[in-house]
């Protein structure tokens, strides 16, 4: 049967995307490094750079491929600001280049209809083909406006230059499963008759498609609870990447009209509200990123991105993401003292001791795991436990100090369980989420950050805690799901109001904690990895990504499927599987990031070693995880399969790679193209087990392909490589 040659591209270019993975040999034809690494193009730069001409009044657009006007709107009763949001008519003021690499220009609007004044603040990335933008409105009049609706922080157009059947690349978010954060792609044809397809991403939408998928709280409007806010939407040869920063309930639609032509729409879920005099409303922090050429190219490049602009800086520098040691907060502090002690024995080199939940409040019932204890009733009375640590974490805090560790706390500052004495002693900082607004004995309830008082008590507790205490790293959980307490709340005509100000309040809290402890570092958790957007790993690290290792059914399988997805948007973030748990070499690699937890739980000599041996390990590859990312193999959820990746330096032309073979797979030996390697060079190996090294020709590497071979069953293969300055190669 004939099918068209528009659809045969579609489905080579998505099957190409993953490197070579069989026995076959690879083409002897040479394959240029540079189209799959992180490095942008002058094409690329040259297109982007074109848009933003254009946003700025300094040039034409290429209208063939987005829409030649602003790329948001929004509506304020019946009336458009397409109507008077325009290009031709925005007030720029454009800032300098920043030592960030950023430049800030602000584009402002005035609407005599509505009083309303519209401001645009667009940054430009000055080694980066890509622009992100946040849309502000504001009432200058002197009544309340008509409500505010319709709010896009992305309207545009993306279409294919050739007529190219777009194809849809974007991840599940964390709900607490095997499948986190899993890499799907999807063509936008409705049929082989159908060219045309809308993939929506709103409430209605995610909470079937949840609910299908057996979701505990398919409602769930975290940001990343369902979808992670991140699409690479593919038009054959280039694609467009967006992505949002917003840490509640946004939507989405891509929407294929058919030969290439698609419209993409994002930003704020519920709002539609009016504006009292004075009051300033804003979108989702909006990014693009335009790539061409090869689709591995365009997401290394979105990390790297991610990893200049959207990740914590102290001074100006990267926070490195450390390897951990966790023990449960319940555990009491006399044992604590004791781990640190084994750690000191065993000379674990551990950058951060984790104090993790359950050390607060006056429960009596012992918990040494997320299972047991009455710690769950205690949220909202963040004092340490005087049965289980004397009312003080400072000795924990000390010996941890002493041993060149930081010190991490785990703290929930917007859950309280009513009984607790803020609850009772200030009740109006919190949401009930009940329609009377009565609260009941023993619920749940939420600190309305939304409101000045309840955000200054937030930030004087923690702040606290961290003067008290010495907190390095401040772990924030968020066991919740807001919207259900703060839609309960909302007013006639101000819908989306209250998600509004808990948001901006949620993000002045961590920026208050940030400005006032300048070392500071936040841990962003929210059950797991829920809280996954533009504006929020820009303030803390997600090195929790999701809670489905807290269970003990968990399995290193789905800890490396979980790594595949979300490592094509994040080289940050962190994961330990089987918590509570030993980790072998095989699980311990499962569960390879740069923020590796570890749990101490070790009794035995031998246990204390096999976690100073993964620690070390840990240590060892958690550089390569800021390079490039190339994922070897693509069968997701399958114990018979292999995972296997490397990781690579541009910079420096040394990389990792990691080979896994399942339980219940029968191929004992795959071969590997691996992208990186420069045939024109030689390349150093070395087999980490083993300590063997040797040498190979990049030619023969990718002529014939990397032969990997692990003979056993639920066995792995760590390998470092590097340029080689010898002059003559040795045999494997």
């Amino acid at each position: 049967m004939k099918r068209p040659l528009a659809l045969i591209a579609i489905f080579l270019a998505t099957s190409l995307y993953f490197a070579t993975v069989s026995n076959a040999q690879p083409p002897k034809a040479q394959i240029s490094v540079e189209p799959y690494s992180s490095k942008p193009t002058a094409d690329e730069m040259a297109f982007v750079a074109q848009w933003k001409q254009f946003l700025l009044k300094k040039g034409k657009a290429d209208s063939g491929r987005y829409v030649a006007d602003l790329p948001f709107s929004f509506k304020c009763g019946n009336r458009s600001s397409r109507e008077w949001v325009k290009i031709d008519t925005a007030e720029i003021v454009s800032g300098d280049w920043q030592a960030d690499k950023t430049c800030l220009h602000t584009l402002t609007w005035k609407d005599d209809q509505t009083s309303l004044v519209c401001e645009m603040k667009l940054t430009e990335f000055r080694d980066f083909p890509a622009f992100q933008w946040v849309v502000y409105v504001r009432n200058d009049g002197k009544s309340d406006s008509p409500k505010v609706h319709d709010f896009w922080g992305i309207d545009t157009y993306w279409n294919a230059a050739d007529g190219t059947m777009p194809v849809l690349h974007r991840s599940v978010g964390s709900p607490g499963h095997e499948d986190d954060f899993q890499f799907r792609s999807e063509i936008m044809h409705s049929s082989m008759w159908s060219k045309s397809r809308r993939i929506p991403m709103d409430t209605p939408s995610n909470a079937a498609w949840a609910q299908v998928n057996s979701y505990l709280i398919p409602m769930d409007k975290r940001s990343s609870a369902i979808w992670m806010p991140l699409f690479n939407y593919q038009t054959g040869g280039d694609g467009l990447i967006t992505g949002l920063g917003w840490s509640g309930a946004w939507r989405a639609y891509f929407d294929h009209q058919g030969g290439g032509k698609s419209t993409i729409l994002a930003g704020v879920e519920n709002f539609d509200s009016i504006l009292h005099p004075g009051e300033t409303v804003r979108s989702t922090l909006n990014l693009a990123l335009y790539w061409k050429g090869e689709l591995l190219h365009g997401q290394n490049m979105f990390r790297k991105l991610v990893l200049e602009h959207y990740s914590p800086r102290i001074e100006g520098k990267l926070v490195e993401p450390p390897i951990s040691g966790v023990v449960w907060g319940g555990v009491p502090s006399k044992e604590h003292l004791e781990i640190i002690e084994k750690i000191k024995k065993y000379e674990i080199p551990f950058d951060v001791y984790w104090f993790d939940a359950g050390w607060y409040g006056t429960g009596v019932v012992p918990s040494y795991s997320v299972f047991e204890g009455d710690w769950g009733p205690m949220a909202g009375d963040w004092r340490p436990n005087p049965n289980w640590h004397n009312g003080t974490l400072k000795p924990v805090s000390d010996a941890a100090h002493a041993l060149g560790m930081k010190f991490l706390v785990w703290v929930e500052p917007c859950r309280a369980i009513h009984g607790r004495p803020i609850t009772l002693e200030h009740p109006e900082y919190f949401l009930t989420g009940n329609a009377d607004g009565k609260i009941r004995n023993g619920q749940t309830l939420l600190l309305d950050l939304g409101k000045p008082e309840g955000l200054k008590w937030a930030i004087d507790v923690v702040s606290g805690l961290i003067r008290d205490y010495n907190i390095d790293w401040y772990e924030e959980d968020f066991n919740i799901e807001p919207n259900p307490y703060l839609e309960t709340a909302a007013k006639p005509d101000r819908w989306g109001m209250n998600e509004m100000r808990f948001i901006e309040g949620h993000f002045a809290f961590w920026d208050a904690l940030r400005k006032e402890f300048p070392h500071l570092v936040i841990l962003n958790c929210a059950s797991g990895g829920r809280r996954l957007d533009l504006e929020s790993i820009s303030r803390g690290q997600p090195l929790w990504r999701s809670d489905y290792n807290c269970f003990p059914e968990a399995t290193a399988e789905s800890t490396q499927d979980q790594s595949f997805g979300i490592l094509h948007w994040l080289p940050i973030q962190g994961s330990m599987t089987r918590a509570w748990t030993i980790l072998d070499t095989y699980d311990a690699r499962s569960a390879l990031t740069p923020g590796m937890e570890k749990s101490l739980v070790a009794k035995t000599e031998s246990q204390w070693l096999q976690i100073k041996a993964n620690v070390v390990q840990a240590q060892r590859c958690k550089k390569y995880f800021f390079g490039d990312y190339y994922p070897l193999t693509q069968q997701q959820r399958s114990p018979a399969a292999w995972t296997a990746y490397h990781l690579y330096l541009p910079e420096k032309q040394e990389g990792m790679f990691l080979a896994l073979r399942r339980p219940k797979s029968d191929i004992s030996s795959m071969t590997f193209d691996l992208l990186t390697i420069d045939p024109a060079k030689r390349w150093k190996f070395e087999d980490y087990d083993y300590g063997k090294t040797w040498t190979l020709s990049g030619k023969e590497i990718r002529e014939k392909g990397f032969e990997v071979v692990i003979p056993k069953r639920r066995d792995s293969r760590l390998i470092f490589y590097s340029v080689d300055s010898t002059d003559k190669p040795k045999g494997q």
